[in-house]
């Protein structure tokens, strides 16, 4: 699982923004609320491959956006990303109250989330 991401294959890159979560059900939640241009990491750690691919996949003058759990394993996977993929592209971490995940929050709290 540390080769790809998921639903990476989906992306036609480069793209302008990218939402990067930690699983599945919120790769799927995104999508149904209007924010197809969504990974998953598939877990609490992000490899050297998947910051290549993230990085390939976003335009140079892109977005990547992070939103993990609001837990520890979320601090974890946003701060894994943080460190490989910031020195190559711009980085907006959505930080979300302790305990929740993005399938928590409605359709317009996500589109607030990605509001600059």
């Amino acid at each position: 699982k540390t080769m790809f991401l998921y639903n990476g294959f989906r992306m036609a890159g480069p793209l302008d923004e990218l939402i990067v979560v930690e699983g599945f059900p919120s790769v799927w939640w995104l999508h149904q609320c209007g924010r197809p241009q969504v990974v998953a990491l598939m877990g609490a750690d992000c490899s050297d491959q998947q910051a290549d691919s993230i990085v390939s996949l976003v335009k140079e003058t892109g977005r990547v956006w992070i939103m993990p759990d609001g837990d520890e394993a979320g601090l974890r996977a946003a701060t894994a990303v943080l460190v490989k993929v910031a020195p190559h592209r711009l980085i907006r971490w959505v930080k979300l109250p302790s305990g929740f995940q993005p399938t928590n929050l409605s359709a317009e709290q996500l589109k607030m989330c990605f509001t600059l």
